[in-house]
């Protein structure tokens, strides 16, 4: 399971930083197998409820980074998120040994969830955000659940048993490797959960039906948007890639 080693003192859970509101216009609408797609009307409920950007801290510069970087074991990152959303955020992380844990919320880090329309938030919401990436090569997966009202979180003995094991490495991809020198694995990064797909134990019955009809627009500086349904609750994934 990836470790993540938290380098700041553990504070309140949602933890707002800013209150910019996040410019909407797209620079590339993606699907969820990552082509381009083009922007269909969808329902009346369809809106942007999330912006997310990855950020590795180096030499005391903070630069934001490409969803599908290959992060190295030490490399010091964090997940910024601004919300275009009132309701309450759930996300869950399984590591590369197949177990669980509460990322947000989580007992360490107090029990509010709520997030709030242009707002920024962080995952895990320690006092600055940043932890250090480590243990064996692999993916997390981090299942992000945003719902319009509060959902009971799974219980603690849930997360007992790990679920199934990958085995997968990252891999770079070589034309952008040649082209810029950056190590980018093309399945990493925010990803729909395909219609039928089964879900981890412990998040099962706290998804329960929700929707996972989602769309991933590429904004400026790595950002990424993350549009469906809003009037019901929205799943969708994150996979983070080390080596």
């Amino acid at each position: 399971m990836v470790r993540f080693v938290l380098i700041s003192v553990l504070s309140v859970l949602a933890l707002p930083v800013a209150q910019s509101q996040a410019k909407a216009a797209p620079d590339e609408v993606v699907n969820p197998a990552g082509g381009q797609a083009a922007v269909s009307a969808g329902s009346s409920s369809s809106a942007m409820v999330v912006d997310i950007t990855l950020e590795r801290k180096k030499d005391g510069k903070v630069e934001a980074m490409a969803a599908g970087h290959v992060f190295a074991t030490g490399d010091i990152i964090r997940l910024k998120l601004v919300s275009h959303y009132d309701g309450f955020l759930y996300v869950m992380d399984q590591g590369s040994s197949g177990k669980f844990a509460t990322v947000f919320p989580a007992m360490q880090t107090g029990s509010d969830n709520r997030v709030k329309r242009a707002k920024q938030y962080l995952v895990p919401a320690v006092e600055d955000g940043w932890f250090e990436v480590g243990g064996p090569a692999g993916f997390d997966v981090l299942y992000f659940l945003l719902s319009p009202t509060a959902l009971t979180p799974p219980v603690l003995s849930s997360f007992a048993a790990p679920g199934p094991v990958s085995s997968l490495k990252p891999r770079c991809n070589d034309e952008i490797f040649r082209a810029r020198g950056d190590c980018t694995d093309d399945s990493a990064g925010p990803a729909a959960v395909a219609p039928g797909q089964a879900l981890p134990a412990p998040l099962a019955p706290l998804a329960g039906s929700a929707s996972r009809d989602i769309t991933f627009t590429n904004k400026s500086n790595g950002t990424v948007g993350v549009t469906g349904e809003s009037a019901a609750p929205m799943l969708y994934t994150f996979r983070l890639a080390h080596l």
